[in-house]
This record gives C-alpha cells, structure tokens and sequence, in this order.
C-alpha cells in the first residue's frame, strides 16, 4: 500500500518540484501596538524583533554586543 501512495506522490518529470505537506496560516493579530509598546519602553535603545514559525525574539543592541532580552510564542505574550 505504502509503495504505491508513494509512487503515486512522486512525480515522473525530474525537473518537477516534489510536493510536500503544508500547514495552514495561523491566524496573526496585527503587531503594531506591541511594537509600539516596546519602542516606548525602550526609547533610545536599538531593539530587534524577529518573527518566525516557533514565535518571536527580541534582542537589544548595545556596545556590549546583542543580548536577548524576551522569547515568545506571539508577540503579545511579551507584554
């Protein structure tokens, strides 16, 4: 059974790209108020926040090197 999905799932064009299993978009609340929130109570300081799938980071940046300030799933948990 198992072989035959998986022929079935390959393509026989080698230059057709594989196709994978996607998850659905989760659902973003709009992030401007946190960053707001946050560039406020770091006014001066130059701060970074990365998004990505396992949630966001946000880093300070100073003479001493960057330096993690708060992990989250969302951005909001960092209030």
């Amino acid at each position: 059974m198992l072989v035959r999905g998986l022929a079935g799932a390959a393509p026989t064009d080698p230059t057709a790209p594989i196709p994978v299993p996607r998850s659905r978009p989760r659902d973003v609340a709009d992030p401007e108020p946190e960053l707001l929130r946050l560039a406020a109570r770091h006014a001066g300081q130059v701060v970074t926040v990365r998004f990505t799938r396992a949630g966001c980071t946000v880093h300070r940046h100073d003479e001493d090197g960057v330096r993690l300030l708060a992990e989250a799933l969302d951005l909001r948990e960092l209030g």
